[in-house]
């Protein structure tokens, strides 16, 4: 199977387990996702998708070589400060105030949303890194620099 693949795979599986855990998480602890009610319906959904793209990325750049833990903490750590980003990001835009960049950032750093998120991708990029190396020693073939799993 080819890098991308997997990379593609585990960026939708990462999407699916954090729509699971915040479900979770609404349910049981009764939290909203973002609690804003001024926020618009889609600012969660685009923060899911800045830690997709990270998740996507790192796992196709992990997948060739390196180790799959500090991968996944380099992509752990990334998808922590993207999905800030693009939270503050639009919610100031939506806001037109930009003192949004620095409290949206700070009110949900340590919420149960953003840290959970970071957790899936951090078991999501390590899962599928090992999964695409086990699956290249299974076949026998060596990636070679540059190589981009497609047999031809």
């Amino acid at each position: 199977m080819s890098r991308w693949l997997i990379a593609t795979m585990t960026s939708i599986l990462f999407i699916a387990l954090v729509i699971a855990v915040t479900g979770f998480e609404a349910l049981l602890a009764d939290v909203e996702v973002i609690s804003q009610p001024d926020a618009t319906p889609y600012l969660g959904p685009a923060m899911v998708l800045g830690g997709a793209v990270v998740v996507f990325l790192a796992t196709a750049v992990g997948s060739r070589e390196g180790n799959p833990g500090v991968t996944g903490l380099v992509a752990a750590a990334t998808c922590y400060l993207v999905m800030l980003g693009v939270g503050a990001v639009g919610y100031s835009l939506v806001r037109s105030d930009l003192t949004e960049l620095l409290v949206f950032p700070a009110g949900y750093a340590l919420g149960p949303f953003v840290v959970g998120s970071v957790v899936v991708a951090l078991l999501c990029v390590v899962g599928g890194i090992a999964a695409a190396r086990h699956q290249s020693r299974a076949s026998g073939v060596r990636p070679e620099p540059g190589d981009d799993g497609a047999r031809r």
